[in-house]
């Protein structure tokens, strides 16, 4: 097998996110679980009696953390050039491009310390604290932690701006406070960074209580100090919900997209058309013999087939549907109740459109409005109820 197929097979596995497959998913939940029982190893070192009662066992695994992460690394520098966004394409200065980057970093002071103990006669049993750096490795594996480190860039001028104005007010109230309470508290108030652990306790308000102002102006501005931290600190928190809400929502719309745009009967829309339908479907899903449909029932939604096969149930016999089709136009054309059950027969995606959307998407599209209509008397007159692929 040529070696660019192995490496490109071995950069789906080790890159999360790079492709969806079983061997991939088994290997994203492999490392998280070794990393997390990491950090527990880690912590669990620091109880004396502990360290010493599993001292071996401990040594033992650290070696096979070691030994995993090095060959993950070298594996991911090695694959690096088979990324499909060709940013590390070059053999040579792609792979050092790759081996400067944050996460590739943080992969490498994941066992580089190990290294160094080991080999260096040193005492540098400080640097375990880098074990504890192997948590960041999460972010690869974690689509919540990547939100969140992509609403702090987004959001960084607003946080920057919220920080800046916080650390202003500091530094003015801790100097107010400083020539208030010098004279009378001079072993806490004696210099302006004194003033400021007291600021800082009051602004976030901690409190806590350790240094306090005694005299009268002292205990106003005080006061005021507290009041003002009470909306000055909850900004950057606003700032950050706010981006993250917006995120979260600019994701979902971006998978759901994607859905919309694998729909067939949607291949000929423009993706501003497939933008503005993308934002009146919602994603469904339905267990193996679950009931999708049942006849009788009120017409109100229109059904496309993400994922997963379907049974509707005819009067001649059951008919499957499949990816890319869809049920439930019928009742909404001809305004009728559910003429037939549909059952889901596997675990199964849709996505749904209500019937007044529908409705006024067929009116703005006359094209699917005749090709929707086309595949409905067909299914009417039982000419391959199934209809196409549509």
């Amino acid at each position: 097998m040529d070696v660019s197929v192995i490496r490109s097979h071995v950069f789906g596995i080790v890159e999360a996110g790079a492709k969806e497959t079983p061997l991939s998913r088994g290997f994203d939940i492999f490392m998280m679980g070794l990393i997390l029982t990491n950090v527990v190893v880690v912590v669990t070192e620091t109880v004396e009696s502990h360290a010493a009662r599993y001292e071996a066992f401990f040594y033992a695994f650290e070696v096979f953390s070691v030994a995993v992460f090095t060959v993950e690394y070298g594996l991911r520098i090695w694959s690096c050039v088979e990324d499909p966004r060709r940013r590390y394409i070059h053999p040579v200065t792609g792979r050092l491009k790759y081996a400067v980057s944050p996460l590739a970093v943080i992969d490498l002071l994941a066992f580089l310390p190990f290294y160094f103990s080991v080999f260096i006669d040193v005492d540098l049993r400080f640097l375990r604290v880098f074990r504890l750096l192997r948590i960041l490795k999460l972010t690869r594996y974690s689509g919540a932690i990547e939100t969140l480190g992509n609403v702090f860039r987004k959001e960084s001028k607003p946080l920057f701006a919220a920080i800046t104005i916080m650390m202003s007010i500091l530094v003015l109230l801790s100097g107010v406070m400083f020539f208030l309470e010098k004279d009378a508290q001079p072993e806490a108030f004696g210099s302006i960074p004194h003033a400021m652990w007291w600021g800082m306790a009051t602004l976030t308000t901690v409190g806590y209580g350790d240094v306090v102002p005694i005299t009268t102006l002292g205990k106003m501005v005080g006061a005021f100090v507290t009041l003002l931290g009470l909306g000055m600190f909850a900004l950057p928190a606003a700032i950050l919900a706010s981006g993250f809400a917006q995120e979260v929502k600019r994701r979902d719309f971006t998978v759901t997209w994607n859905l919309v745009a694998r729909v067939p009967l949607f291949s000929r829309l423009t993706a501003i058309e497939i933008s503005e339908i993308a934002e009146l479907l919602r994603l469904q899903t339905a267990m193996p013999g679950e009931t999708v449909i049942r006849k009788g029932d009120k017409e109100d939604s229109l059904f496309f087939i993400l994922v997963g096969q379907v049974e509707v149930g005819l009067d001649s016999g059951p008919v499957v549907l499949e990816r890319g089709e869809y049920f439930g136009e019928l009742g909404i054309l001809y305004k009728k109740p559910r003429m037939v059950t549909v059952t889901a027969k596997s675990s199964c995606q849709f996505l749904v459109l209500d019937a007044e959307d529908f409705n006024l998407l067929l009116a703005q599209h006359p094209d699917l409005h005749e090709e929707v209509m086309g595949v409905a008397a067909q299914r009417i007159e039982g000419e391959g109820v199934a209809g196409e692929k549509v």
